[in-house]
């Protein structure tokens, strides 16, 4: 950060009088008014106490100060260290800020494991982004999403619902006709899609709580939700 920028930090919480350590998380929802008049100097002083202190939501939105550069040097670096402060509480958006970072190696090596880590943690609170790229890396060659969680395939939030839309459809032990049929499943039947390759889904054969995947060829099914 340049002195310029920390001298307009330090003097818009001295006019502000919101860096006192005394004030309540209630001072959060100041800040975020703060924040959307373009005030950051005030909203940065209204959550930087209550971050010290633990408050997840201040850590994590001070956290984006730092990573956009809002009234601050961009400092991706404190940024993540306030997000894995938040993370680490539960708050699944800044799990899901984590796990984004361990993915593109910003600020941090790139561990997509680890990025795992996080998007589970995230997806499993009802981060619709994160169970979204889950859906994408499971059908990542490169990385064996199931065997790593084998639990995933019986959790009834990851993936999306689909019919079979033929009479009498082929279900492969792998994404091509040159794998061998495990099943044959006739229309209208119930799968779960959770995750892609190419023109073939992975799914999930009922009965779910057994989680044994197979391939379909996408134009065999229709959408019932998602």
């Amino acid at each position: 950060m340049t002195a310029r920028r920390i001298n307009i930090v330090l003097l818009g919480c001295v006019m502000a009088g919101a860096c006192d350590a005394g004030r309540t998380p209630q001072e959060f929802d100041l800040g975020m008014q703060s924040l959307q008049v373009g005030n950051y100097a005030e909203a940065y002083c209204r959550w930087k106490p209550l971050a010290e202190r633990n408050h997840a939501e201040a850590q994590y939105n001070l956290g984006w100060l730092y990573a956009n550069g809002n009234g601050l040097a961009v400092d991706i670096d404190t940024a993540l260290r306030w997000w894995m402060k938040a993370a680490a509480q539960g708050h699944a958006d800044a799990q899901f800020a984590v796990g984004l970072a361990y993915t593109t190696g910003e600020g941090i090596k790139a561990d997509l494991k680890e990025a795992v880590k996080w998007y589970l943690a995230a997806a499993r609170q009802g981060h619709q982004d994160a169970r979204e790229i889950l859906l994408r890396l499971n059908g990542d060659p490169t990385l064996d999403l199931l065997q790593e969680h084998p639990e995933l395939a019986r959790e009834s939030w990851f993936g999306w619902t689909a019919e079979i839309n033929n009479d009498r459809i082929n279900v492969r032990a792998g994404p091509g006709t040159e794998h061998e049929i495990v099943a044959q499943m006739e229309k209208g039947a119930a799968v779960r899609v959770i995750g892609q390759r190419g023109d073939w889904y992975m799914v999930v054969l009922p009965p779910v709580k057994k989680g044994q995947t197979a391939w379909i060829f996408k134009t065999l099914v229709s959408v019932a939700d998602r």
